[in-house]
């Protein structure tokens, strides 16, 4: 049972920002070790077996070359790391990447008319703006994926980087508040999540304050299907605190969520 445990985050990188990511992922071949005594032993994980690192390949992760480029080993069998040395995803696979999350980010419309709501939203256009910021610049040959220096690569102006950096720091206090949004409000305007996607689409894309999940519409058994979840709980229109719990460690619990939004959705379409 061979594994490898790669530190890939904003930390990898030296980042010093003090709300940078700390991520670190096992890597493991065979039988699957002890995930509880790895956890243990080197702190939060995110797991990978080789056969997905391989299925992630076939559809051209863009994570993969995240990995080749700022992966540090930390420990185990540094064979492993040979599955995404020098990976990088086809332009028709980081086109088809592209195209569908600006699609996602079209399709939002709209965002709970709150404080949490508010948050909820700098954090999924963080995500999705960030996916497409990062197919652009591979587009192009370019594969940095540090925030700032992935805009900076674009040629963003100095406006447009502090609106993307205003929009990060909604996604921080969004992960950070998610028990108490009673904390100090964040200075949100709704003409910040316009400009965002403007800077990075370069189209306009309009998203309101306030709105009503169309359950029927819900089709989408993904993360992007979960964030809509979240959304409708978020709005008042559905209670799951345990849902809640699950999309802050997406990662571990991706089988379980899927079947939550068919559970969810199929409750609210024989409701209304």
């Amino acid at each position: 049972m061979p594994f490898a445990i790669i530190q890939c985050g904003s930390t990898a990188r030296g980042d010093t920002n003090a709300n940078s990511d700390v991520d670190i992922i096992c890597v493991w071949s065979g039988k699957s070790p002890d995930f509880t005594l790895l956890i243990h032993q080197y702190g939060e994980l995110t797991f990978y077996s080789v056969e997905t690192i391989r299925r992630m390949r076939a559809k051209g992760s863009l994570f993969l070359t995240h990995l080749d480029v700022d992966g540090v080993l930390i420990d185990g069998d540094k064979s492993l790391l040979e599955e995404f040395r020098g990976f990088r995803p086809s332009a028709s696979q980081v086109r088809s990447l592209y195209n569908n999350t600006a699609r996602t980010i079209s399709n939002l419309d709209w965002f709970p008319d709150n404080a949490s709501g508010e948050l909820w939203l700098c954090d999924v256009l963080y995500v999705a703006l960030r996916t497409c910021l990062y197919c652009k610049n591979a587009a192009a040959g370019i594969y940095t994926f540090g925030y700032l220096d992935a805009l900076k690569a674009r040629k963003l102006n100095t406006n447009q980087i502090a609106t993307m950096a205003l929009l990060r720091e909604g996604k921080y206090r969004y992960r950070k508040s998610t028990a108490d949004f009673s904390n100090p409000r964040f200075d949100f305007k709704t003409s910040l999540a316009a400009q965002a996607c403007f800077a990075v689409l370069s189209k306009p894309v309009k998203i309101v304050r306030g709105g009503k999940t169309d359950w029927a519409k819900l089709s989408l058994r993904d993360y992007w299907g979960e964030r809509q979840i979240e959304r409708a709980i978020l709005n008042n229109e559905h209670q799951d605190d345990e849902f809640m719990l699950k999309i802050k460690h997406h990662n571990y619990n991706k089988r379980s969520l899927k079947s939550d939004i068919s559970r969810i959705v199929d409750m609210h379409k024989f409701t209304n």
